[in-house]
């Protein structure tokens, strides 16, 4: 199970793309990320430093890899190239694969109201 500290670190990358990037993910991911969040820990997040310089968890990397693939790549070519680069590295791409899998687990739980 992914822990709160990589949700917090999820959700202020999340909040510091801004409204762009927020409107268009679903209601209940959005509020799946606020939920598992650690209220006492919100990381700042820097604009002008690479994501990779941030000092995030590799589970928190793959969580917005997840999001980017799922919900922010505009078009099926964006989706190929994002997942041949991924696909580079074989370990990432089955870190993001494992916590998608997580990730959806958690929205059919929240959907049961089992979190």
């Amino acid at each position: 199970m992914i822990d709160k500290t990589t949700f917090s670190q999820a959700y202020a990358v999340i909040v510091a793309l801004g409204d762009e990037y927020i409107s268009r993910l679903p209601e209940d991911v959005l509020a799946l990320f606020k939920k598992q969040s650690n209220d006492a820990y919100m990381p700042k997040i820097d604009a002008e430093k690479p994501l990779r310089e941030q000092g995030l968890s590799e589970e928190a990397m793959a969580m917005i890899a997840m999001l980017r693939l799922e919900y922010w790549c505009d078009t099926q070519e964006e989706k190929d190239e994002l997942l041949n680069y991924l696909e580079t590295n074989q370990q990432k791409l089955e870190e993001i694969l494992g916590v998608t899998n997580s990730a959806r687990e958690l929205l059919r739980l929240i959907r049961k109201n089992k979190v």
